[in-house]
């Protein structure tokens, strides 16, 4: 099992309806899938973490790279892991500032 960390900028005109959308569609989508993982969104940059098999994850980071909805697109880091850090949540939207949430994830 895989676990990435990736960060982004949303584009100018992301109104907060789309973020809701881009959750509550990986919600659907990663527990048909074997994902979970965790969003952040500031209102600018988006952080998100995504667990599960490695070829899943990382041909899903492949297309959320590709997303016209942000730019700047970079994986801070990844690692294999033997258990999940959000085994609970398929997806879950962490609003604030504070990216610590998903950030932390990277060191469990």
């Amino acid at each position: 099992m895989i676990r990435i960390l990736y960060f982004s900028t949303a584009v100018a005109d992301l109104q907060p309806g789309d973020v809701d959308s881009i959750v509550d569609h990986a919600k659907i989508w990663n527990a048909d899938h074997d994902v979970t993982g965790a969003l952040t969104y500031n209102g600018r940059n988006f952080c998100q973490v995504l667990e599960g098999p490695e070829q899943t994850v990382r041909a899903l980071v492949d297309n959320i790279a590709q997303d016209a909805r942000h730019s700047g697109f970079k994986v801070l880091d990844e690692k294999i892991v033997e258990s999940r850090y959000f085994a609970d949540w398929s997806m879950r939207r962490v609003d604030g500032l504070d990216f610590s949430t998903v950030i932390n994830a990277m060191n469990a």
